[in-house]
Formats: C-alpha cells, structure tokens, sequence
C-alpha cells in the first residue's frame, strides 16, 4: 500500500471512529457532555459522509471494505430515525370520514410583529382553511389581529369550523393551542416546573366519533439562533434570561444549542412521564427543538410510532432555515393508532413547515 492511501485510509479509520461516537446519541443525554448535543446534530452529515467514504473503500480498500460496511449499521437506530424509507406515497386531499386529520404548526405568532406580513399572514390563513383538518395544533401562537388580517382565535374557528380551541398562555398572547371539532372532555395545561419555563405541555381529551383520544401538543424551549444575545435591544424579549442570565454571553450558536439541549432534556423527562401515565390511544404534537438523532427525539419516541417514519420519505425538513436535515417538529402516535397518511407542504411563511396527518384511531 503506498504512502497516500496510507494516509487515506488513517482519515477515513479516524473518521470512522468519531461516527461510531455520534451512534451514541440516542443512548448519551446531552447532560453528560456538550459532544452529544452536537453529534445528534450533525449525525445526518456525518452519515451521508459515512456512506461516502463506503464508497471510497470499496473502490480502494476492498479488503477492508466490509468493517466500514458493519460500523455504518452501528448507528441503525439513527439511520431509521432521520430517514423516511416511504418513497412514492402521495398525499390524498380528499379526507375519508373515518379517517381523522391533524395539522401541527409552529406559526411564529402568526408573523404578528409587523403588519407589513398582513399577505402572508393571509396565505397562511388560506392554508389551514383548505387543509380541512378535524384537529389543529399550534406553537407559538399569538392572536393577531389588523384590519388587512386576522388570525384570531375567534376567526380561526370560523374558517375551519373548529368550534373549540384549549389555550394554555406562556406569556399573554403567547403560547400553545388546540382547536378541535369536537368538544373537550377534559383538559390540562402542564407547566415545565422543573427547569422553571414559563411554557405548558398542554393535553385535551376529545370524544371523536370512532373512539376516546387525548391530543398532547407543546413547544420546547427556543434556542434562539437568529437573535443577537449581546445586544441590549433583544434582551427584553427572550424569556430564557430568566433562567440563566451567563446564557447572554455565550455568543456562539454551538454554545448555546448546546445549553438549550440540556434544558430540552430535563423537558423531556417530565413529558415522557406524562405520556406514559396516559392510559388512552393518544397523539403527542410537538416542535422539539430537537432532531431525530438527539437523546431528546429517542426518549419521547420510545414505545410511540412517528407519523413522518410511518408514511414519510427523505429526511423530511420541517424549518426553514440551516439545514435541510433539521426535522425538529414531530406527531407522534401510540400504538394503537394508524397512520395513514402524513405531508409537511414546504410554505415559505411561518419559519417552520406546518405537518398534515390522516390518522384512524
């Protein structure tokens, strides 16, 4: 073997070392080390790199070719989790009525900090009427109201024909909410006590014309990637500085991803334990802040099926921005619970793609 592939191939072992480490995600909570938040991350990078350099070795370095081939399976729990294997499957607008149709949506508080958005706001409008859903889940909802656009709580219930809604409030008109066709039986907002975040896991239980369902939607915290934390005119607005202020002067967004993943992770300790108490078929409605390789995805995921990986192809991006990987909003289901079909349309309006699922209790 001469000197470059020598050196070749003692990149490509190192490589394959530092692979194996971000198979450890699903297992490692981000706790225990900043190296885990960033591993879950950029997992999907390193295995398209992964799959690369299998390639590589089969052309140069056959003989060695089929230990690469075993450590790319190593991160199988991974692998199924960020790629959707359902190629040609084709979103049905016409809705069957025993089928029951969801839309989950991080609306950016419906663009509501200027009214030049008024024509996107209406887009978005439009959306969600046209989406015919029997059940709406919202993050980051404000109730937001100009003359020119209305996305009011009222008028949303008008232009669906969702009669009841369940609003658990962070801030005033800010939070989390769910509309429904039909009435609540009973309902809970479920505050995030333990890190001392003033945002809910909020529940409903509804009687649907098939059978008893409790809908979990929430928000995990943001990690505010686009804000300038340094500058004194954003500091007013972000309701993390109350948990931590050093959080101001950690200027890199590693840094702080890394500081919100922890928090994620205390987040979903206390949601599990909700969702495990529940003793009727539910779905649990989410932005997670978090992607499908994280220590946060797998331990919600546990024992529920994903709505994205039941019916959905590719590594289905649902915010619109960085990396087209970043599948951080998810519709998670428990067993009993088919899912018939999913679609996330690619609306370039809130900075996350709203997810349209046809589930049959």
């Amino acid at each position: 073997m001469n000197l470059f592939k020598k050196i070749v191939l003692s990149i490509g072992i190192v490589g394959n070392f530092i692979y194996l480490l971000t198979c450890l995600t699903p297992y490692v909570d981000p706790i225990h080390g900043y190296f885990f938040s960033f591993a879950g991350l950029f997992y999907p990078i390193g295995l398209i790199i992964m799959i690369g350099w299998l390639i590589v070795s089969l052309i140069f370095f056959r003989r060695y070719s089929w230990i690469f081939f075993l450590l790319l399976f190593a991160g199988y729990k991974n692998i199924v989790s960020v790629f959707g294997f359902n190629m040609g499957n084709h979103f049905v607008q016409a809705k069957s009525q025993n089928h029951i149709r969801i839309v989950s949506w991080n609306v950016n508080n419906f663009l509501s900090q200027d009214i030049s958005n008024s024509n996107k706001i209406n887009q978005m409008l439009d959306f969600i009427k046209s989406a015919d859903a029997d059940i709406i889940c919202f993050q980051d909802f404000s109730s937001t109201y100009y003359p020119t656009a209305n996305a009011t709580i009222e008028n949303i219930k008008k232009i669906t024909g969702l009669k009841y809604s369940f609003f658990s409030e962070a801030d005033p008109n800010n939070g989390v909410i769910i509309f429904s066709r039909w009435p609540f039986l009973k309902q809970a907002s479920v505050p995030f006590s333990n890190i001392d975040s003033p945002e809910f896991l909020q529940w409903v239980e509804i009687q649907t014309p098939n059978k008893l369902i409790r809908v979990y939607n929430t928000h995990l915290t943001s990690m505010g990637i686009h804000v300038n934390l340094t500058e004194n005119s954003s500091n007013n607005r972000l309701k993390f500085v109350k948990y931590d202020e050093a959080i101001l002067m950690k200027r890199d967004k590693l840094s702080r991803i890394a500081y919100f993943d922890k928090m994620h992770s205390k987040q979903a300790g206390l949601i599990k334990r909700s969702l495990d108490s529940c003793n009727v078929p539910f779905i649990y409605t989410a932005d997670l802040n978090a992607v499908p390789s994280s220590f946060v995805y797998h331990h919600l995921r546990t024992g529920l099926h994903d709505a994205f990986l039941e019916k959905g192809w590719g590594f289905g991006r649902t915010y619109d921005s960085l990396s087209t990987t970043l599948r951080i909003d998810v519709l998670f289901t428990s067993p009993s619970i088919k899912t018939v079909q999913y679609f996330s349309p690619h609306l370039h309006l809130s900075d996350h793609y709203p997810i349209i699922t046809d589930i049959q209790p």
